[in-house]
This record gives C-alpha cells, structure tokens and sequence, in this order.
C-alpha cells in the first residue's frame, strides 16, 4: 500500500479528536457547580448540542437533553467520550467506551499520580490495561481535553464562543494554562486553530500531537507547555521535533524547570524532574524556540504567528526610529543585550535622512533620533521610509509616544509596512502605564489586529521576542532549509 496514503488516512483519524460528530459525557450533573456544569454549557451552545449525549444512571434529563444511563444505550457511533466521575468508578465506565468502540475518552478526573499516591499510579495502569488493544485512545487523565476555535469543542462556553480561527495550535499539560492562552490569545488577536490539555499524557501525548500538528496544513505554528514527555520517549520526541521545525516553528514553554519547580510540577502532573540542560541542548539541535514563562510564551507565540513565513529577517540588524535621545539609547541597549545589532544606515540613506531632519537635536546614523521632530508625522514617515529602504536594516522598530495614539497616524505607517517584506515591530510603553492611554489605545488596538500588526507594551518584550525570532530564521539558513 502506498506510505502516503496511510499518512493521510492516520491523519485524517487523528483529526476526528479536534472534529467529532457525536459526543458522549459521563458524570452529567448540573448540580455541578465547576468540572461538568462548564462542559455542559459549553456543548448546549456550540454545535454539538443535537449530537450530545449526557450519560448519568440517576437522571432521564438534563438541560433538556435526553440523558442515557450508559455509553452502551445510547443509539448512535461515539466518537468522543468524556468522564467525569470519582477515579474509582472511572475503570468501569471505561471498559463501557471501549466496548461502545469509542474512539476518544478524556479523563477530566484528576487524583492519579500527580498525588504521588501508589494507588493513583496503579490507577493509571488499570486504565492503560483495559484500552490496550483496543480502539480506544485516552486523553488524560487529570486534563481539559481538545479545544477547537471552529467548532467550539471546548471545556467553557465563555472562551470557546470567543477569538478567531487561525493558525496557532498547542498542547499544554496543564488545564489552566489552556484556558489563560484562550483569554489570553482573545485579549491579544492570538489566532487558534486547535489546542489540547492532556494532563498525565499516560496514553496520548506529546509526540502523537506534535506529529498532528506538523501533518496539520492549516496550522503554521506550534506552541506547548510541557512539564515532562509524559508516556513519550524523549528521543522519539527529539526525533520528531527535529522533522517539525523544518516545515514550521515550535514553541516550547518548559514547566518545572527549577529544583523548587519541578516538585510543583510533579504534584501537578506526575513530571519527573528533567535537566532544563537536557531541554536547552535539544532546543539548539532541533530549532525548536524555548521560553521560560507565560510572558515570553505570549509574545513569543504572537511574534511568529504575525512574521511566519514572510517576515524571516535576514539579519540580526534592526533599525530604530523614534523621537527623543534616551528612548533612542534605551532601544538601542536592550537590543544590544539581546544579541541585536544597530547599525548604521549607509551614507545614502544617512544624507537622505539629514535632508528632513534639522541639524541639531537628532541622530541621522542609527538609531535615528528624530528630536521634536518625531512629532511632525510627514517628518516621521519619512525617515521611516528612509530606513526600510536601507540595505543594512532588515528589521524595522518603532517605538511611539502618547502623542501618536491616533488611527489616522498608524494607518499611514501599516501602508509602509505592507510595501515591504521586513518585519515591523511597533514598541507603546506608555500605554502599559495609563489607564486613560489605554483607552484611547482601543480603537488603535482595533485597526493593528485588523492588518495583523506586531505591536508591544515592552521595549525588552519586543527584543526578546525578535530576537528569538531571528534564532530560527538563523537555524533555518544554517541548515539550509528554504520553506515553500
């Protein structure tokens, strides 16, 4: 049989846990004032209200649905089965999907071994035992399950029914993680397309949604919070990770990677303690992006969702325009320090420059301190202009005042952005600090999502997120690697 048809037909089967016709949920309550009652309104709202099946033994309706008293009786194919019961009852129920030949069971339940109780990791075992050998693949236990921006598969209809469907798809082993990113991603114009909480990932894990995501031609990058491979072999992840980055960028947050934190994450999820040595080593070989919080995470992931694959830089070289002398010094320093340069412009654009600019206050070399002038906006433009046209810029960064919180002003620097093919990077700290800047930030807000423009709150957010960015396009020409 051709190798290539048995990947699209694994494929397309894999892809049936973010598409599902016909949902089951186990331990419907909606006395539940947390775990299912979120579940519960989230499918009543979503799509699969006319294909979602309550399953508790005690009730004959909820919400007005038809509620069977098992997976067994109920008279359609399940593709999906979620259980939320007391981990004592879960082995019976189970044994039920896999006779109902479920395709996909997620164990919201948690109490296994991130309790670092024997009897939770025995627990574990029993439950590997009864789908081994079966149809039945387990998302789990201790976990959220998949989310989809589309059809709004997802733990809370309060985040499900919100974002844009894009081109972003994650994993995290942590529940809460996954429900931040959303609010997050909503906040920030993050674009998903699927994402999965898998907890414990004693059964499906880590490399089996890598190698989904990679093989998905609607997701362009990939980012995950891992605490540990869960039932994946490292190397077969290193393996897999390596084949990935070819084709699209993977982010990667590493939970537990201190001494104190990798005891919180094993009561958490059960992760064994790993050198981040061991993670940095397989990053560098792989290029693959690491980062170390939810800060860096965010940016990160907004950075290459708005720049991959047009806006690779050539270079490191970054080229700074922006009224006033510190804010130039600023720039230039904390770019510096995160292995950027800041060139000069050649003597072209240098004497183009000191053609607009007056012959005191300012700095025509690079950063371009464009003085009191900055504040003239035909003034601005123009050097703007100047400097995206210079062989010796790649990366365009622009750091704003307060001043040039105005749509008609960011409407003329996105058409210069759209002339060109280097990344723009707009830097606003003074809206950080202000409630009133914010909100008049809004409407600015507004129009930099609708052209899918890179902007920060943070000079240092957007060095090191460019940065990081230029690390993989680095690693992409290293190795030779010319993307279609």
């Amino acid at each position: 049989m051709d190798k290539n048809k048995i990947v699209t037909s694994e494929f397309k089967k894999f892809d049936t846990v973010f598409n599902p016709k016909h949902i089951a949920f186990i331990g419907a309550s909606e006395k539940s004032t947390f775990g299912a009652m979120l579940y519960l309104n989230a499918f009543k709202e979503s799509k699969y209200s006319d294909t979602f099946y309550p399953i508790n033994p005690k009730r004959d309706e909820i919400m007005g649905w038809k509620c069977y008293h098992s997976v067994l009786d109920v008279p359609y194919p399940i593709d999906t089965a979620y259980i939320s019961l007391k981990i004592n009852i879960i082995p019976h129920v189970l044994k039920e999907c896999v006779e109902k030949r479920i395709k996909w069971v997620i164990v919201f339940a948690s109490g296994f071994s991130e309790t670092g109780n024997l009897e939770g990791k025995k627990m574990e075992q029993e439950l590997i035992e009864i789908i081994k050998d079966s149809d039945t693949r387990l998302v789990g236990p201790n976990c959220l399950g998949p989310y989809s921006t589309k059809n709004g598969l997802m733990f809370s209809s309060s985040i499900a029914r919100r974002g844009i469907p894009g081109s972003v798809s994650f994993m995290s082993q942590s529940g809460g993680h996954l429900s931040q990113l959303l609010e997050t991603g909503f906040k920030r114009d993050i674009r998903f397309r699927y994402g999965v909480s898998f907890g414990n990932q004693i059964d499906l894990n880590c490399l089996d949604f890598l190698r989904h995501f990679q093989q998905d031609p609607k997701t362009k990058v990939i980012a995950a919070y891992l605490e540990s491979f869960g039932s994946a072999k490292g190397h077969n992840f290193f393996l897999e990770l390596k084949k990935t980055t070819q084709v699209k960028p993977v982010i990667i947050w590493k939970g537990g990677y201190t001494k104190d934190g990798s005891k919180a994450a094993f009561s958490h999820t059960g992760a064994i303690a790993s050198d981040l040595r061991l993670w940095n080593a397989m990053a560098k070989q792989t290029g693959a992006t690491l980062v170390k919080d939810n800060e860096e995470f965010w940016n990160t992931m907004k950075t290459f969702e708005l720049l991959f694959p047009n806006y690779l830089p050539r270079s490191r070289n970054c080229g700074i325009i922006t009224p006033g002398g510190g804010n130039s010094v600023n720039m230039t320093d904390l770019f510096a320090a995160h292995n950027l340069n800041v060139p000069n412009l050649t003597p072209d654009s240098q004497e183009k420059v000191a053609k607009i600019l007056p012959n005191v206050n300012v700095n025509i070399k690079n950063p371009i301190d464009l003085g009191a002038s900055g504040f003239v906006m035909d003034i601005f433009l123009e050097c703007i202009e100047v400097c995206v046209q210079d062989p010796n810029i790649d990366i365009i960064v622009i750091p704003l005042w307060s001043h040039h919180l105005y749509n008609w002003i960011f409407s003329r620097m996105i058409k210069i952005q759209q002339q060109s093919n280097k990344p723009f990077l707009f830097c606003l700290p003074s809206v950080a600090d202000s409630i009133e800047l914010a909100k008049s930030f809004n409407k600015v807000r507004r129009l930099l999502n609708k052209y899918r423009q890179l902007y920060f709150l943070s000079f240092r957010d957007s060095a090191n997120s460019i940065s990081l960015f230029c690390d993989y396009a680095e690693y992409l020409k290293s190795h030779n690697i010319e993307l279609l």
